[in-house]
């Protein structure tokens, strides 16, 4: 399958929001979208952590595509990772948090 990403937001965690972290640590948000015609399901998100490390970069990501068919929940769903700053690690159980709630 083919898919299409877009840019929706960065951010950045550092020793302001936490004493144990001791380097930036900056964090993307993507919006992918299925280009497949017949999908039901054609939004999701993808989320990339990039830590610099002994001048090498350490990069993490994750996707979860075929989320929605609302661009606007999908919008909605990066704007809550993003302002809680969710690493790739967490954006499983948040997405399963928010479905139970919502």
């Amino acid at each position: 399958m083919e898919y299409k990403k877009s840019l929706f937001g960065r951010t950045v965690i550092d020793s302001s929001d936490s004493d144990e972290i001791n380097q930036k640590i900056e964090l993307e948000y993507y919006e992918t979208r299925n280009l497949a015609e017949k999908n039901e399901r054609k939004y999701g998100i993808e989320v990339i952590k990039k830590r610099e490390m002994d001048e090498k970069f350490n990069i993490e990501s994750k996707i979860v595509n075929n989320i929605s068919n609302e661009e606007t929940q999908i919008d909605r769903l990066l704007e809550t990772l993003m302002l809680n700053k969710v690493t790739p690690i967490s954006v499983d159980d948040v997405i399963s948090d928010i479905s139970v709630l919502g």
